[in-house]
Formats: C-alpha cells, structure tokens, sequence
C-alpha cells in the first residue's frame, strides 16, 4: 500500500536552475552543467524589446546580436521609427562593435559606471584609438543625458521579473529555458499594457 500512494504522487520537480545577476545590462542562468547569459534590451517605458539566452557570457559579442534582434522584433510588431538611441555599459565596448554598429546612434561607456554617470571630467589621453569618437559622444551634453537614464531603463526589467517570478528557472536545456524566459518577458510586457490601460480608464 505505501509503494501505490507513493506511485500516485505528482512527481517531485527537479532543480530549478538559478538566474544570477551579473551587470547592468545582464543576468545570467545556469544551464545544467554549463553557465549561459539572459541579455535583454529595455524600452523608455521599461518595455522589454528582447530577451535573449546566449551560451557566450562576454557581453563584447552580445550587442550586436541582441540590437539585430530588438530590430527584427520591432519590424515584427510594425514598429517603424527610428531608435533615438541605444545606451549600453561599458561591458559591451568594443572596436569591432563601434565599427558594425556605426549607423546606429550608439552610446557605449567606455569607463566605469560612476566615472561615466558622476565625473565632470571626460576621459583622458589613454583613451584606445578605436574609442575616441564614441569617448567624444559620451563627454557631450546631450550624450550624458542620454547615457544618464541607462540605468533606469534596464535595471527595473530585471528587478521586477525577479519579484514576480523569482531568481530560478523551472526547465533545463538551452531551448526549454530560453523559452522560459521569453514567456516571462512578454508575461511582463503584458502587465505594464494592463497597468497602462487601467491607468488610461481611470484618469
């Protein structure tokens, strides 16, 4: 009798696999033996554009790919104007994606978040060659404004699907989790267009 009750319980779930935070513009799962990265791109309206699993954790060879993706999902949802501009930290900094990305009005730091947020005094002479002209966007006025609000613009994503749905995964596998969180990415697109429409009805 016990092996029958035991036979007749819902199988146990196995372990969920934790979603680590690992910058500003990231987090990362871990995917059963090895460790993949969830990037997502944010609108001004805290929006999620893309969300993306990808098996290389440097964030260098993420911006292109996950920009080409927010565009083919904006060409998917017949969103046609143009992205005033595209705001990254300094992990995403890199010549080569200067160059590929150079008809974007891009905004990558090339320095440490405070030094770029906080300091009045744009970087100095050891600036790389291949970072000088995006060095000169972000020492103008308008370009730390713009690099400004980064922060506001990612970090809540993250932080809300966290409390929703907490730091674990439930599926393994690279499919089945990347998956997963695309669901929870539009789960949360869908609560800000609720909460916008409520908002619309009562005001």
């Amino acid at each position: 009798m016990p092996a029958t009750r035991d036979r007749s319980r819902p199988p146990r779930p196995g372990p969920r696999s934790p979603i680590r935070r690992r910058g500003s513009c990231s987090a990362s799962t871990a995917d059963t033996c090895r460790a993949t990265t969830c990037r997502s791109a944010a609108h001004a309206t805290k929006s999620l554009l893309a969300i993306e699993l990808q098996d290389n954790p440097s964030d260098t060879t993420a911006l292109v790919p996950v920009i080409r993706r927010v565009q083919q999902n904006c060409v998917a949802a017949g969103l046609t104007g143009d992205v005033a501009a595209w705001l990254a930290d300094s992990g995403y900094a890199s010549t080569a994606n200067f160059a590929e990305l150079a008809d974007l009005p891009l905004l990558v730091s090339i320095t440490k978040e405070y030094e770029q947020t906080r300091v009045t005094t744009p970087p100095g002479h050891n600036v790389p060659g291949g970072h000088r002209e995006m060095a000169a966007r972000l020492a103008s006025a308008e370009g730390r404004k713009l690099y400004a609000r980064r922060g506001a613009l990612v970090e809540p994503g993250f932080a809300q699907m966290f409390q929703r749905f907490g730091r674990r995964v439930h599926h393994r596998g690279t499919a089945a989790v990347d998956t997963e969180i695309k669901l929870l990415g539009a789960v949360h697109n869908l609560n800000k267009i609720f909460r916008h429409d409520a908002r619309t009805r009562t005001s």
